[in-house]
């Protein structure tokens, strides 16, 4: 076996001893009670999941999140469900019976932080507003994440990622001339993060004050804060800023055509001007004095990107990326999703993780982001539980026994 193999092969190895290791993870033994469906929510508990919390996915009795629903489907269950609920435990209850609402009780008394992304006045509606749940349990840090908040004129409003897309000016900014806006997948996944993040802020302040809260996060709010260069603009001068490929801020800053693709080149800041000029080989533009600002560049963008066209097309992308590269030029081949997985920058930071689920089989997903230490922080250790999975065993944790499990299983309050 070559020194490299050894490496990986050790690499592997203590990733998957990480992977087992919840004692290692910042939020090990924090309690977590999942309350939410879709993404947003759910994104955010898979995230304190992953660096070690204990999560209870409470779900509805016979249906549970409807993401469950969302394909691929192997032997009846979602590919999708069980990568994106990874490393958490699934407890079923009907919530409309006294003894499953006693048992969430039960459940909220021991955890530390509750996560929700029903509509406003839902959890009012089961019983469990905040002031119920701070009775329950002072310390206890609340998120609640919904379309547009808790308050305000469109409080109640329904709402998907989309619908915020479009209220918030995002999809104003993604359109190209002559076509319909563009949707990128953006509002649930920022929202998610936000939520974690908040969450971690809040327990360390509870360190501090020994007092729980309610962390009121929207879709809404997440993506007025996406743009801040073009809101700080609207908002300086009242200038509505074009879509974003319709007026440059920076030149050249974009998508170039090479002999056979395409490439992105990204100049932000005139030191790096001379030397893209050199790398291409276009003395007559790094000769030109008004282009040695980005002003300059910014009004004559188009003749300098039909210059640069015109080079770009002597090379293929791997040869220009090379290129660009050894000049000190930030740039990137545009690859599909496929091509970025597997990349060896991919492979290399450890961020495709395996596990296996008792009906899809070895399921393969992206882990996490978060590196601590040199260690990536492992995206999976169990795959998204089944329905109902771990219901009996959280409630023995709880205190019931056999007798008043069946009890519940006979009143119908669990599956």
């Amino acid at each position: 076996m070559s020194g490299e193999q050894q490496a990986a092969g050790t690499s592997e190895t203590t990733r998957d001893a990480a992977a087992h290791d919840l004692s290692r993870r910042p939020l090990h033994g924090i309690h977590v009670v999942d309350l939410t469906h879709v993404l947003a929510g759910p994104l955010c508990t898979t995230i304190m999941a992953d660096l070690g919390a204990n999560v209870v996915k409470v779900e509805r009795l016979g249906a549970g999140d409807i993401s469950r629903q969302v394909e691929p489907f192997h032997e009846g269950e979602s590919h999708y469900f069980a990568a994106l609920n990874r490393n958490k435990r699934s407890l079923a209850l009907d919530l409309k019976r006294g003894a499953a609402r006693h048992a969430l009780e039960k459940l909220v008394q021991r955890a530390d932080v509750l996560v929700e992304n029903f509509r406003p006045g839902t959890l009012d509606s089961l019983g469990f507003g905040y002031d119920r749940l701070l009775e329950l349990n002072p310390g206890l840090v609340i998120c609640s994440i919904s379309g547009f908040g808790q308050t305000g004129p469109l409080r109640d409003y329904k709402a998907f990622d989309l619908v915020a897309q479009a209220i918030t000016g995002v999809m104003s900014l993604t359109r190209e001339p002559g076509r319909p806006p563009l949707r990128i997948l953006i509002g649930d996944i920022l929202t998610g993060i936000y939520g974690a993040a908040a969450v971690a802020s809040a327990l360390v302040g509870r360190v501090k004050s020994g007092k729980g809260c309610v962390i009121d996060l929207s879709l809404f709010e997440t993506l007025l804060t996406t743009f801040p260069f073009f809101a700080g603009r609207y908002l300086a001068d009242g200038e509505l800023p074009p879509p974003i490929d319709a007026g440059p801020n920076a030149v050249p800053y974009g998508v170039f055509p090479a002999a056979d693709g395409d490439l992105v080149i990204a100049v932000y800041g005139d030191h790096m001007w001379p030397s893209l000029c050199r790398a291409l080989e276009l003395p007559e533009l790094a000769a030109d004095a008004e282009l040695n600002t980005n002003a300059g560049r910014v009004k004559r963008s188009r003749e300098i990107e039909t210059a640069l066209v015109e080079r770009l097309k002597a090379k293929t992308v791997a040869q220009w990326c090379e290129i660009l590269a050894a000049a000190g030029i930030p740039n990137a081949p545009i690859l599909n999703i496929g091509a970025a997985l597997e990349h060896p920058h991919t492979r290399a930071r450890g961020m495709i993780v395996e596990f296996e689920h008792q009906k899809c089989g070895t399921i393969r997903t992206v882990g996490s982001a978060i590196h601590i230490n040199g260690e990536p922080i492992p995206g999976s250790a169990t795959p998204g539980p089944m329905l109902g999975e771990h219901t009996e065993q959280v409630l023995a944790e709880l205190g019931y026994g056999p007798a008043m499990i069946a009890d519940l299983r006979d009143e119908g309050a669990i599956g």
